[in-house]
């Protein structure tokens, strides 16, 4: 019987062990290595099953791959402690995280590496602080193309937490000559050549009249006298009174 009851007090302290264990094995300050493969927080409790309270909004629909995008992991009016967020290529069987996050989370979180290659793919929190909105900015790979989607697991409490809670659909489009990641518009490359315009130009009403006036002018100083063929009396008349006076004026001399 004192067998017994030793044995009962011992499997109650290596219990009461264990959950001190994970406690302190789950870390305040950010999200274990092995939560990277399945996105559980390793508090060896069951996730829960209701709709998450809190969000991944994302700063828009779209975007280049040579740009960023802010993610905020937010709610209204609640507060959670811990988070880890991963990117992923939503139409690829590869769960393999994907992009990079900046380190810089304003103090909230840190960014982590999650496949071991040297890329800070993933964030989570630096610390058990209440948390009601934490901006993580993410880059997408070179040259991608595709949609993708964010995955997040949010903590409120040892026992309370929401697994691998995804975000609206992100459209990366490739990034190519002519675009522009700060506006997410893409330039014509084509060069538009200059329209020559086919309209006369109209001359002006000051311009008609005076081609007008010069044509009169004109036509004014070429016109020839008519001649008529018989002569006038008082021309016969004048020539034969110079005939008369030139020779009166011989007669004389």
């Amino acid at each position: 019987m004192y067998s017994f009851h030793c044995a009962g007090r011992f499997v109650v302290l290596c219990f009461s062990a264990l959950m001190v264990s994970q406690v302190v094995y789950c870390k305040p300050n950010g999200a274990p290595i092995e939560a990277c493969e399945d996105m559980s927080p390793q508090h060896f409790v069951m996730p829960q099953p209701g709709l998450c309270p809190f969000t991944s909004r994302l700063a828009k629909d779209e975007m280049w791959s040579n740009g960023t995008i802010e993610v905020t992991l937010e709610h209204d009016s609640e507060d959670f402690k811990g988070f880890l967020m991963m990117a992923f290529d939503s139409t690829s069987s590869d769960m393999e995280p994907i992009g990079t996050f900046s380190s810089d989370l304003k103090g909230m979180g840190k960014a982590i590496d999650c496949r071991s290659d040297g890329t800070k793919n993933a964030v989570t929190h630096k610390d058990k602080s209440l948390k009601r909105s934490v901006v993580a900015t993410w880059t997408p790979p070179e040259d991608f193309d595709g949609s993708v989607v964010f995955k997040t697991t949010f903590v409120k409490s040892f026992d309370k937490f929401w697994v691998k809670q995804s975000s609206s659909t992100l459209r990366v489009k490739r990034a190519g000559l002519g675009s522009d990641s700060s506006s997410g518009k893409e330039e014509s490359s084509t060069t538009e050549k200059p329209v020559e315009s086919t309209t006369a130009k109209k001359p002006s009403a000051k311009s008609d009249k005076e081609e007008g006036s010069d044509t009169t002018t004109t036509r004014t100083t070429t016109a020839q006298p008519e001649i008529t063929d018989a002569a006038s009396p008082i021309g016969i008349l004048a020539f034969y009174s110079v005939i008369i006076i030139g020779v009166t004026i011989a007669f004389i001399a």
